[in-house]
């Protein structure tokens, strides 16, 4: 039984390890011979003092501040979530027709990543929530641990979502809030998939692979360039 276990938690390992592993080996061998993954919205310009002169740049879009209540009670906010890769979708919990998929796949995208003890998937509650109501409907999705459900005012969920969201990304919300967004440990959109499709869901579980080896690479070349430097 031991050794079955150990094999079954060495596969699961190495499923979620190789293609992180095939993407670093492509970037250490061959510099630029693979795709980065995008930033999504628009750039914002900054000004840059260095050496007592200023210059004009851009940085990529960045969600702003947001603070919601999650279903143990406790505040979820964007200085939180800061330093986490994280993925999140929008829906109304009592919806019967769109929100059962979009909960499926978030529960598939749960348990593909599941040694990525790191990652959080946020679902963004559409109707006005309880704590209790959030905690009730997470058991009944069977929600596991790294699965956090956000609610507050209706409407300002509703604005979050496209103001913040899909208006600053060019989609179009009248069909429906039926996308799952990457997001990475600064804050950038580096993502979009449409959470009623397995084959996007999949696309975006691979993603998540490609973005934590791309935060392992640029770790390692920092740790690299300390070293040379004796710092």
């Amino acid at each position: 039984m031991n050794r079955k276990k150990s094999k079954k938690a060495f596969l699961l390992l190495f499923i979620l390890i190789f293609p992180s592993a095939f993407y670093v080996y492509l970037v250490a061998g061959k510099e630029g011979s693979f795709v980065r993954l995008p930033y999504y919205g628009p750039k914002h310009p900054i000004v840059v003092t260095a050496d007592g002169k200023t210059k004009k740049d851009t940085v990529f879009y960045a969600l702003p501040p947001f603070t919601f209540k999650n279903q143990a009670g406790n505040e979820v906010t964007s200085a939180s979530m800061r330093g986490r890769i994280w993925v999140c979708c929008f829906e109304h919990l009592k919806d019967t027709k769109v929100s059962p998929s979009i909960t499926t796949l978030m529960n598939r995208v749960e348990s593909r990543t599941d040694l990525d003890t790191t990652l959080r998937l946020l679902t963004f509650a559409l109707d006005t929530e309880t704590t209790k109501s959030l905690s009730a409907y997470a058991t009944l999705v069977h929600a596991g641990k790294r699965q956090i459900f956000l609610s507050g005012d209706s409407s300002k969920v509703e604005q979050f979502a496209k103001e913040d969201f899909y208006e600053p990304v060019g989609i179009s919300s009248n069909n429906g809030f039926i996308h799952f967004f990457l997001i990475d440990k600064e804050g950038s959109i580096r993502g979009i998939y449409n959470g009623l499709l397995i084959k996007e869901t999949d696309e975006l579980i691979d993603n998540i692979s490609m973005l934590e080896a791309a935060y392992a690479v640029n770790a390692n070349r920092e740790k690299s360039r300390k070293d040379d430097d004796g710092i």
